[in-house]
């Protein structure tokens, strides 16, 4: 498995988190205290990780760069909108716009890393 593979894996386990918090918010459940923190945290051990396979890979595409340049907006954006804006209850509109984000990201990077 190479480092692209190994950011994709990491991406695909952050997206289950995400998708599973954003399932308990329309269930109106409550969120763990964990999970948020948890779900961003991975998020950037995952940026880093796909940093670093674009940049020591001998044959890093143009579309692993497009893949990083979506994960860097919607780590930025998630930070910005539930880190900073919408604290205690973020809008399930502006959590499917995130997701949104996360699932092209990882349409882009499963060509670069399963081709």
């Amino acid at each position: 498995m190479n480092l692209t593979q190994i950011a994709f894996v990491i991406f695909a386990l952050v997206a289950a988190g995400g998708v599973t918090m954003a399932l308990m918010i329309v269930a109106k459940k409550p969120i763990p205290s964990f999970m948020p923190p948890g779900h961003g945290l991975a998020g950037l051990v995952a940026l880093a990780v796909l940093l670093a396979a674009n940049l020591t890979g001998p044959d890093t595409t143009e579309r692993a760069w497009w893949a990083f340049g979506v994960f860097a907006a919607g780590f930025s954006g998630g930070a910005l909108l539930f880190r900073v804006i919408f604290k205690n209850t973020p809008p399930l509109l502006m959590v499917a716009g995130h997701g949104s984000v996360g699932a092209i990201g990882l349409y882009l990077l499963y060509g670069v890393a399963f081709a």
